[in-house]
Parts: C-alpha cells; sequence; structure tokens
C-alpha cells in the first residue's frame, strides 16, 4: 500500500515537473519570438524611434494574441482529428469541432486585420506595404525557428 501510494506520489510530482518544463520552454519560445518579430520589424520596416515606441505595444498584442489563437486552433484540430478517425464519434460531435476550427481561423483573421488596422495610421503608406511583405517574410522564419526549438536544435539565426 506504502509502495503504490508512494508510486504515485512521484508519477504526481514528475509530471508536474513536466509540466513546468513545458511551459518554460513555450514562454522561452514565446519571448523568442516576440524578440524576433520586434527586432526584424523594427529593421525592415525602417520605423523611427518614436514611431517604432507607438508600434512596440502593437506588436507585442499581435504576437500574444496570435500565440494564443494558434494553441487554440491546433488543440481545436487534434480534437477534430480525433474524431474523425473514431468510428464511433457522432455527427454532431464532428460538426461542433467543424464549426470551432472555422472559429479559431477566423479570429486568426481578425487579429491580423485588427493589428493592421491599428498599426497603419502610424505608419506611411511604404511602411505599411513594408508590413505586409514583412509580415510574410517574417512568418516564415518564425516557422522555422519554433520547429528548431521544439525539435531541441535551438533558435536558428533568422538569415538561415
Amino acid at each position: 500500500m506504502k509502495r503504490s501510494a508512494m508510486a504515485v506520489a512521484l508519477i504526481i510530482l514528475s509530471s508536474a515537473t513536466i509540466l513546468t518544463q513545458q511551459r518554460q520552454q513555450s514562454a522561452s519560445l514565446e519571448d523568442s519570438v516576440i524578440s524576433f518579430y520586434v527586432g526584424e520589424f523594427q529593421r525592415v520596416v525602417n520605423v523611427a524611434p518614436d514611431v517604432f515606441a507607438k508600434a512596440l505595444p502593437i506588436i507585442r498584442e499581435f504576437i500574444q494574441t496570435r500565440f494564443d489563437l494558434s494553441a487554440r486552433r491546433q488543440d481545436t484540430m487534434q480534437q477534430l482529428r480525433m474524431l474523425v478517425n473514431n468510428a464511433k464519434s457522432s455527427d454532431q460531435d464532428i460538426k461542433q469541432a467543424i464549426r470551432d476550427l472555422d472559429k479559431a481561423d477566423s479570429d486568426i483573421q481578425a487579429n491580423q486585420d485588427h493589428f493592421l488596422s491599428t498599426i497603419d495610421p502610424i505608419l506611411n503608406t511604404r511602411q505599411q506595404g513594408r508590413v505586409r511583405v514583412f509580415q510574410q517574410v517574417a512568418d516564415q522564419r518564425m516557422r522555422q525557428m519554433i520547429n528548431s526549438i521544439r525539435n531541441g536544435r535551438g533558435p536558428t539565426s533568422p538569415n538561415q
């Protein structure tokens, strides 16, 4: 009895340690991505220091919201995969998961639209264009960074 209680306690402690490490890795990953995005934004969009000071909280909010929405979308996609692969899943459950996935996609697009409508007024027309070009390139580089970190290789240089 004592052994099984100790085994359960050990499993719980191990699980808590693993969850803490995952949260720390996730926070570190988010910090790396935000730092990269902010630095590249300033460099590529070429904004004056006063404009950058106004843009910084907008950028941080956009990226943080994007992390949250992407996590929700990923969870929803995983749920949908499980439902469609389980013969016992009801059509109603699958339809709900589809609606949830569509809502997550819609929310991601709404976040993008909000970001652009908030950042555009503080930028000139050329900088507005640079933001759109920058986002495409930065998104690709961020995906590469995230995949490298998740695969245990550490972040790669943005120029790789």
